[in-house]
């Protein structure tokens, strides 16, 4: 008798741990699921859709490649680009300059840093449009918004740096920055007046999508 309530004992025992598992282990598994499920729904929300913003992001990276280019050029050709500059001003020097080799020189030096502005400008301006397009697309703008600044703000920074260099490779033929910079004034305008469009209506869109809808409400 003691042994069959022995093993009565044992049995019930066993179960009752088997019970425990059972109800861990679904509690566990559960519990992971929801954990996966979560970290699902998190990564379909942090996912950023591309296919309106892809052109632009393109263009602002290509101009970072052209200011990185530049600056590149700059370490191993400084000497090569300032002889091209002062080249172009020694063969209008006598024309263009009425012989006037202080004049020609001051143009050299101020050409040499339009090349440096070209560098700059188009390299920051391309950081700014990447960050400019990734954040449209992150807040979920309607579409041709996110089309439309992301590639307003690419080819500005692409075609201002672009206008820099060359304002900068033209002045020393042309006798003076200002002639250099009026001759090609339309990709200037153009290419600033893109990138500033750009930022106006992605600021217009924020203040709306923040401060719009609670006025509203």
């Amino acid at each position: 008798i003691v042994l069959i309530l022995m093993r009565r004992i044992f049995i019930r025992r066993n179960f009752t741990l088997l019970k425990i598992n059972l109800q861990l282990t679904i509690h566990f598994t559960l519990e992971t699921l929801t954990q996966m499920n979560i970290s699902n729904q998190n990564l379909e929300w942090t996912m950023l859709e591309f296919s309106h913003i892809k052109y632009g992001v393109l263009i602002a990276i290509v101009s970072i490649l052209f200011g990185g280019s530049l600056g590149l050029s700059f370490g191993c050709c400084e000497d090569g680009i300032k002889g091209t500059l002062k080249s172009g001003a020694e063969k209008a020097l006598s024309g263009v300059y009425g012989g006037d080799q202080a004049k020609a020189d001051e143009v050299v030096k101020k050409s040499w840093v339009y090349m440096k502005r070209a560098h700059l400008h188009s390299q920051t301006m391309g950081v700014i449009s990447i960050a400019f397009s990734l954040l449209v697309a992150w807040l979920s703008f309607p579409a041709r918004a996110q089309m439309g600044i992301s590639l307003l703000s690419g080819v500005g920074s692409l075609g201002y740096g672009v206008f820099w260099m060359s304002a900068g490779f033209l002045a020393p033929g042309m006798g003076s920055t200002g002639a250099a910079k009026e001759s090609i004034a339309l990709i200037a305008q153009a290419s600033g007046g893109a990138f500033f469009v750009a930022g106006v209506t992605l600021f217009g869109l924020l203040a709306y999508k923040m401060f719009g809808k609670s006025v509203t409400e």
